[in-house]
């Protein structure tokens, strides 16, 4: 039932965003592992490390698959940012758009 409800409250199922907390934690763990590489003396340490490192990159980039799976079916195989299969010409549009509407509001409003 509250998963149900984080769901309606975020517009992302409970899964995605667990999957997408698991990834960052992974990206952030790899990142980590490097500057703990750089501060390392001896080879076992070093080792150790880089196996560490290896692992975390390894664990992100099947986190990325996985994301990549649950926004497909979050979307039904459409962008999450509403981009079809033009996205390129959509954003530039959409991109215009939205600059002339600032421009207009900017030229609407009194000084201060």
């Amino acid at each position: 039932m509250q998963s149900h409800e984080q769901s309606q409250q975020t517009g992302t199922r409970n899964e995605t965003f667990n999957v997408i907390a698991i990834l960052y934690h992974a990206l952030q763990g790899a990142e980590n592992c490097q500057t703990y590489l750089k501060d390392a003396h001896d080879s076992q340490t070093r080792d150790f490390f880089q196996q560490a490192l290896q692992s975390q990159r390894q664990l992100a980039d099947r986190g990325k698959e996985i994301l990549q799976q649950c926004l497909q079916k979050d979307t039904g195989g459409q962008s999450a940012f509403g981009w079809g299969s033009n996205q390129g010409s959509s954003f530039g549009q959409s991109q215009s758009s939205q600059q002339s509407s600032f421009a207009d509001q900017g030229s609407s409003q009194s000084n201060f």
